[in-house]
């Protein structure tokens, strides 16, 4: 019987490092706050942890440009203090998967200072050169290329201007991640997750993308032919050094493109934006893609309905502005449907989404940037900020409340961004302390998943939709479950006729709203 990965048991959860905690009171969170709250996170129990960069950065885009990827930020921590994170999860049973941007890296790292303005240096092709830039377009708006001083020549970058495109066509850079690879697998982490991996350039640049509708369309500069064999080389090198948890994500809500990416020789996972994503709740849409999914994937889809890349799920599918009803329902069916499930920093504590009120309260470059665009368009700066807030990603990125507290115990100063939300209601101290609170109800969950088989490495038997309700079977050898979940009016239960262990929930006539049901019969126990 082949053996189950270590990563499908796990309940994932991302820290987003800068807000989590700060442990040296310098108001940004770092890796002494994250040693500070392991207890926390074993209480919750939670599996894996995926730490955002942490990396030596400009910050031009929250640490996504890496400016030397073999160490620790001093706003951080130390390479000693990361060790230490290291050794606190193993001792808690707890993995670590890190972050590593291979795509691009910051206008800072040595290679790009090198081969800047300097067509003789022996960087210069690791990167993408032209001297007749063609019409991509930055995914943060506006060209992709800008001008060297002196050379005539232009050079790429998907993203910010500080975030220069690697140019993986040729080997050399492919090797120097391969090192990269194996210092961060030599200080003991156990997964990667890469970050915009279908974005590589691996066969040079290409033709124009089209226009429709006055908006490129993203044809050349992504999804390059070669890029299959180039991550499967990637993969085969993790791989040969041992059992590590390999996460791609695919910049695409579209099944068919996420199903190339993964396989036994590629990713674990993908990233599954086309279930998670959705910007408000919809069950009929979160049905058909889970369908679609499970059929069109070789693995498991992740599941996830936040990030430190959108705003809060509590935020965006609730009925009113805390609907803690409707997130607990939504994180019952994450924990239980066929899948590998990631849940982000504070959404156990019902955090809801930062709204900023004025320009000077964005943060995220993708905001600021889209908000300077449609000022340099003639937008009003009311129309800009609406723009900016629309595109920003700060909504989900605001310190967590760890108590009642001058700036919720975050950090003994003013953090980087303000913490928002009731903190007196909703802080980690006062929701562990209370036995009905929405912490202790996340807990319970992520404890069934953990020990019930058939929620984590189960065959999904079946998979139904009746009027707002998901219900479903899942099965091993051993024992089957028998689940239902209801977002909309009182449906009759469809698991009521079934003799077997009530795990969670009531087996009612009718399910209610929000309500979960979940059973289980173990096969040769008398019920």
């Amino acid at each position: 019987m082949k053996k189950q990965p270590w990563w499908q048991a796990c309940t994932c959860y991302q820290i987003y490092l800068p807000s989590f905690c700060d442990g040296n009171n310098d108001g940004l969170g770092d890796f002494p706050g994250l040693i500070s709250r392991l207890d926390y996170l074993q209480a919750l129990g939670i599996g894996a942890v995926w730490i955002t960069p942490f990396y030596p950065s400009p910050l031009v885009d929250n640490g996504y440009d890496i400016s030397d990827y073999c160490a620790v930020d001093a706003r951080f921590g130390t390479l000693d203090d990361f060790r230490r994170v290291v050794d606190g999860c193993h001792a808690r049973g707890i993995r670590v998967i890190i972050d590593l941007v291979v795509n691009h890296v910051s206008s800072e790292h040595p290679w790009f200072c090198d081969a800047w303005n300097n067509p003789g240096s022996r960087y210069r092709d690791y990167f993408l050169f032209r001297r007749q830039p063609n019409n991509w377009r930055s995914f943060f708006s506006g060209s992709a290329w800008t001008a060297e001083p002196d050379t005539g020549e232009f050079y790429y970058h998907k993203f910010a201007p500080g975030q220069v495109d690697l140019n993986w066509a040729n080997p050399a850079v492919e090797q120097e991640i391969y090192r990269v690879v194996d210092f961060w697998v030599t200080q003991g982490v156990d997964g990667f997750r890469f970050d915009v991996i279908n974005f590589l350039i691996t066969d040079g640049i290409g033709p124009d993308n089209p226009e429709e509708n006055g908006e490129q369309r993203h044809e050349f500069d992504i999804n390059q032919p070669r890029l299959p064999e180039t991550l499967q080389r990637l993969c085969a090198h993790v791989r040969a050094q041992g059992d590590y948890f390999l996460i791609g994500e695919i910049g695409s809500e579209d099944p068919d493109v996420l199903s190339r990416y993964q396989s036994p020789q590629l990713m674990d996972v993908v990233f599954n934006f086309n279930i998670g994503s959705q910007k408000t709740f919809d069950v009929s849409r979160l049905f058909s893609q889970l369908k679609t999914t499970l059929a069109a994937q070789s693995g498991l889809p992740t599941l996830f309905f936040s990030s430190h890349d959108m705003s809060r799920m509590i935020s965006r599918f609730g009925e009113n502005e805390r609907d803690t009803g409707r997130a607990l329902a939504v994180l019952a069916l994450q924990l239980t449907v066929g899948g590998v499930p990631f849940i982000f920093q504070g959404e156990e504590l019902g955090v809801t989404d930062y709204r900023p009120q004025t320009a000077e309260q964005l943060f995220d470059i993708q905001g600021k940037t889209h908000y300077r665009t449609a000022l340099a368009a003639g937008s009003s700066p009311q129309q800009a900020l609406a723009l900016a807030i629309e595109h920003s990603r700060d909504g989900s990125r605001a310190p967590l409340p760890w108590r009642d507290a001058p700036f919720g115990g975050f950090s003994s100063v003013a953090p980087w961004m303000p913490v928002g939300g009731d903190i007196a209601l909703i802080n980690a101290e006062r929701q562990q302390q209370d036995e009905t609170s929405f912490w202790h109800q996340y807990r319970r969950l992520i404890a069934l998943r953990r020990r019930v088989a058939a929620l984590h490495q189960g065959q999904q038997d079946s998979l139904d939709l009746t009027d707002e309700c998901v219900w479903f079977t899942r099965s091993t050898a051993a024992e089957q479950v028998w689940v239902a979940i209801n977002f909309g009016a009182p449906v009759r239960n469809p698991w009521q006729e079934i003799e077997a262990e009530v795990l969670y929930g009531e087996d009612a006539q009718w399910i209610g709203k929000n309500q979960c049901l979940i059973k289980r019969r173990v096969h040769g126990q008398a019920q």
